[in-house]
């Protein structure tokens, strides 16, 4: 049931590629309209024509994740290893996966409402985006160091291209998309460092410093040409 769940997502977002170096391997409705524009993340396109003056809510959607897999070529590998010096991907638990998805939304949302005016929604309205989040080449490893009491190895983020597509919720197509490639580092200040996901909620809340600067320099932009 795993391995089914795992192989639709990788045959999902493996339809077609994105562009600007950022591929998540589907394409939204008015993909093609957006332009290249220079901004907090490595790659933000955007539609031309969008007003993020109008928008006051934002309702996150669950992440999506293209995973690389372990043990070679198979339905769950989606890349070639960085470097011989990686430790081979692993493929965590489906309830890891959950755990995994429950971190990032909730810290995505934490992040918004602390760093924006915008304000979190479950539905979407006709002033509302829709976030999308999807971490594509995705990377997964076991730690030596992170261990369950039976001696199981848990699994670690080492590496993921995260990208935002905002969508327009009364149109229903996309009006930008945000994204760039992080390693998972451990961070400097005192956090936790062991038990499942150590270090994602760091790693999320640098990303989602980076989505608020591009939330709030979009908002600007478009009171500027209003």
């Amino acid at each position: 049931m795993l391995k089914n769940f795992f192989f639709g997502l990788v045959l999902m977002f493996a339809m077609c590629a994105a562009a600007a170096g950022v591929s998540t391997g589907y394409e939204p409705d008015g993909f093609a309209e957006l332009d290249k524009q220079k901004g907090t993340v490595k790659t933000p396109l955007v539609r031309p024509d969008a007003d993020f003056t109008r928008d006051t809510k934002i309702q996150p959607r669950t992440v999506a994740l293209v995973i690389r897999g372990g043990g070679g070529e198979n339905e769950f590998t989606t890349g070639r290893l960085l470097s011989k010096r990686q430790k081979e991907p692993v493929i965590p638990a489906e309830g890891e996966v959950a755990e995994f998805k429950r971190i990032v939304a909730e810290t995505l949302a934490s992040e918004i409402e602390r760093e924006t005016d915008l304000q979190v929604v479950d539905s979407a309205g006709l002033d509302t985006l829709i976030l999308q989040p999807v971490i594509t080449d995705t990377v997964f490893t076991s730690s030596s160091k992170n261990k369950t009491e039976d001696g199981r190895e848990l699994p670690e983020l080492d590496q993921g291209t995260i990208v935002f597509d905002l969508i327009d919720a009364e149109s229903g197509k996309i009006v930008a998309r945000l994204g760039e490639k992080r390693r998972c580092k451990p961070p400097k200040s005192e956090r936790k460092t062991t038990g499942l996901w150590p270090n994602l909620e760091y790693w999320t809340e640098c990303v989602a410093v980076d989505l608020c600067d591009e939330l709030q320099r979009l908002e600007g932009a478009g009171s500027t040409t209003s």
